[in-house]
């Protein structure tokens, strides 16, 4: 009866008049459930509007952690497009001089902090503070800088090995030793130089067996060494694979081979910078491995390549004149164009003329008297007894170098042949000779008119070798204590006088190997025995470009070897180095190694 009468007054409200004359509903008998019921529609309403604000935070959420995911891959896209632009810059200076490391080798005012686009009121470099102040200057810099994109080319001269220095430029690939060019005795000395003698847990290291696991891995055959691995040996790995018995294509090859850990191959620097950074020398506190000694452990990949190449051209980019071309009417008009001393054209068309093939550029200078030393190594020199048969297919590299002293024959057309040369066995090292080294000696009885004023345009514009290419050559001008160490017969304190010695020259100084010679560092007869195996020049490059801005803390760091034939560059090998972390200070002046940098 009470919800009955409920239920007419709600439909059925009835009006009366109030003391104040105003209408106003009929009070109706309160339902017992009318409280109850309205207390939740409340909460129901107030939990939808919660749901509903959760719903809205969460899209709003995701909406803007999309738009930063894609401000942070287009930031990141545009890193990697100011990195990329670094390795082109280079490639467009080298087109300009490679014979010029002036120009490319170090050379902040090109490399450093360079900017992709250059807007009107944007500084050339943006200054940064360092310490406890260094975050609020950062951004306070950046509230000021124009939204500039930049590169920075990043390089090492570790000519100091106490205080290594950063530079700013590209590296030639011919200041390191080719794996797949360099000999036995080569890689020997290489390794036993780089790579210690324990790992950071104490576990020793065997020099040797890594020497003959890596010629077993380049070379034919199914025999290895005898500490040397071939197929029995990677077929019992998981996964297995097989010995490659060819070439190496990158030297990140290096770790497939067996012995060669990324202890070995990379050593403590594991963001490959070439600087001993805190993680790299703090024992077993954080990563990498390391032995906490003081010093970098760079690994053997920081010095060994499988890009070293040289095209046979001059500083110009022009063909080098062939001193043995069969046309010596062709022949002595571009030695007349070459702008050569009247006398060493003379000489070289009566030799050419008495059908005698030059061996050597050399050939134009006469041959030094014999010293001491030379005469000592002579006696203690003995032909080593290879008796040892090689297994089928087994080939290493050649025992003699193009343009190498006595390595060519004189027929009487004038055209070179080489003497065939017996291969070393495989199993004896290569650090004797297979037979001794014909003696010094002028062509003929007349003596060669070249002097030491001549030498550089003579080794820049002529050339005894026709081939277009060579490969394995050491750069002198660039090459590091380890590599350099690895020429036959350099002295340690030869092998510092050189590096020493190239600091103080300008780049048209070091266009050809002439100052070795013209500074006095090495003998001359030395300098004759070494010219086959060393350079100032290369065809390929590697480049180090890190991307970044100045409004935005995105960074690419991009490796890449480039090779330069004529005007065309082309990129032989291209990695992402970003993921190994911060290995410079790209938003400001790199100051690791900054003791040492001259001017500065």
């Amino acid at each position: 009866m009470a919800t009955e009468r409920w239920w007419r007054c709600a439909r059925f409200q009835a009006w009366k008049a109030g003391s104040d004359g105003r209408f106003r509903p009929a009070s109706c008998g309160s339902h017992p459930l009318a409280g109850a019921r309205r207390g939740l529609i409340l909460v129901v309403v107030l939990v939808m509007v919660v749901l509903l604000a959760l719903l809205a935070a969460g899209y709003t959420f995701t909406i803007r952690s999309n738009v930063a995911a894609s401000y942070a891959t287009h930031h990141e896209f545009q890193a990697r497009m100011a990195a990329e632009a670094g390795i082109h810059r280079a490639i467009v200076e080298l087109r300009k001089s490679r014979s010029n490391p002036d120009l490319w080798y170090d050379n902040p005012q090109l490399f450093r902090q360079a900017a992709v686009q250059v807007v009107k009121g944007a500084e050339t470099f943006q200054s940064y503070a360092r310490g406890a102040e260094a975050a609020a200057s950062i951004d306070a810099a950046r509230e000021q800088a124009d939204p500039v994109w930049r590169f920075s080319l990043y390089a090492l001269n570790a000519d100091d090995p106490e205080n290594p220095v950063l530079r700013y430029g590209v590296s030639p690939e011919s200041g390191k030793l080719d794996l797949n060019a360099a000999t036995e005795e080569e890689l020997r000395i290489l390794i036993e130089a780089v790579v210690p003698a324990e790992t950071p847990d104490s576990q020793a290291i065997d020099h040797e067996s890594l020497v003959q696991c890596l010629l077993d891995w380049r070379e034919g055959g199914t025999q290895p060494r005898p500490k040397g691995a071939k197929d029995e040996y990677y077929l019992t790995l998981r996964p297995p694979y097989r010995a490659k018995k060819a070439r190496f294509d990158t030297v990140e090859e290096l770790l497939l081979v067996r012995g060669f850990t990324g202890w070995v191959v990379f050593g403590e620097d594991y963001n490959r910078n070439g600087l001993l950074d805190p993680n790299e020398d703090d024992g077993d506190a954080s990563f990498p491995p390391d032995n906490a000694d003081g010093k970098l452990a760079r690994g053997l990949a920081a010095y060994v390549t499988v890009f070293s190449r040289e095209i046979n051209v001059d500083s110009t980019n022009r063909p080098r004149i062939n001193l043995n071309m069969k046309d010596t009417a062709k022949l002595e008009e571009e030695l007349q164009n070459a702008q050569l001393d009247s006398k060493i054209i003379d000489y070289i068309m009566r030799i050419r003329g008495s059908g005698i093939a030059f061996r050597s550029v050399m050939d134009l200078f006469d041959v030094p008297p014999e010293e001491e030393s030379d005469e000592e190594e002579e006696q203690t020199t003995q032909p080593s007894d290879d008796d040892g048969a090689e297994d089928e297919g087994d080939s290493g590299p050649p025992t003699s170098q193009p343009g190498d002293e006595g390595s060519t024959s004189q027929p009487s057309d004038g055209s070179t042949s080489r003497q065939s040369t017996s291969k070393p066995s495989r199993r004896e090292p290569t650090s004797k000779p297979s037979s001794k080294e014909p003696p010094l000696a002028n062509l003929t009885d007349e003596i060669p008119p070249g002097t030491y004023a001549d030498l550089p345009l003579i080794l820049d514009r002529l050339t005894a070798d026709p081939l277009p290419m060579f490969v394995g050559r050491i750069n002198i001008n660039t090459a590091p204590r380890e590599v350099l160490s690895t020429l036959p017969g350099l002295t340690a304190q030869e092998v510092e006088s050189i590096v020493s010695g190239r600091s103080g020259l300008s780049g048209d100084d070091r266009k050809t190997v002439a100052w070795v010679l013209t500074e006095g560092l090495i003998s001359e007869r030395k300098f004759r025995k070494l010219l086959p195996r060393i350079t100032t020049g290369s065809a390929t490059f590697s480049v180090e470009s890190v991307g970044f801005a100045d409004h935005v803390g995105a960074t690419k760091r991009l490796s890449a070897v480039v090779e330069m034939r004529g005007p065309i560059g082309q990129i032989l090998y291209y990695r992402d180095l970003t993921s190994l972390g911060p290995a410079y200070t790209p938003y400001g002046e790199e100051t690791r190694g900054f003791a040492n940098r001259s001017g500065r």
